[in-house]
């Protein structure tokens, strides 16, 4: 069942970026890391609530109205840290996003996304929890030709729990 699905998929996904209206779209990677800090109410005062985060991102935009505004997807694994006294709670998942970016000079850009993570913690005591919530974020990248510097914020509502996310990377366009 599986199988068909996937194919069809692919070929419908080959028909539509061939189009003309596709042609100039442009394939990217992103590599990140920062930190991250949870917002949950239930965690004693003293727990360690701050960890790094690191992120492996690939996307597809697709520009507008002369390259000054660009629109696309992307999708990848994100690490949001570990959590708690003793390292209690692992947070990681996967992630997909549609994302929007203007163009404010000569390579630099603004954009915003806002998505879906598939998110897995990890308990130290043996339990797991895992759901889909959504997420938002905004952030800039700067740069000439295919490597730009990124930098963002974004915010991961997973359940009762909030998790912000401050990374600094690297964005490498591959055509």
């Amino acid at each position: 069942m599986k199988t068909p699905l996937l194919a069809t998929t692919a070929i419908l996904g080959a028909i539509t970026l061939s189009t003309p209206v596709f042609a100039s779209h442009s394939v990217y990677g992103v590599l990140k890391g920062g930190w991250t800090d949870l917002d949950d109410r239930d965690i004693p005062s003293g727990a360690d609530t701050t960890d790094t985060t690191f992120s492996l991102l690939g996307g597809v935009s697709f520009p507008l109205a002369r390259d000054t505004f660009s629109v696309g997807v992307e999708g990848g694994a994100v690490w949001l840290g570990d959590y708690g006294d003793g390292n209690e709670v692992d947070i990681s998942g996967i992630e997909a996003a549609a994302i929007g970016k203007a163009r404010i000079a000569t390579g630099t850009d603004l954009f915003l996304r806002a998505g879906a993570l598939r998110w897995d913690a990890e308990f130290d005591h043996g339990s797991d929890e895992d759901g889909t919530d959504g997420f938002w974020g905004a952030g800039f990248t700067y740069g000439l030709d295919n490597l730009k510097f990124r930098g963002s914020v974004d915010r991961y509502s997973l359940d009762d729990v909030d998790v912000e996310a401050y990374t600094l990377g690297l964005e490498y366009r591959f055509n």
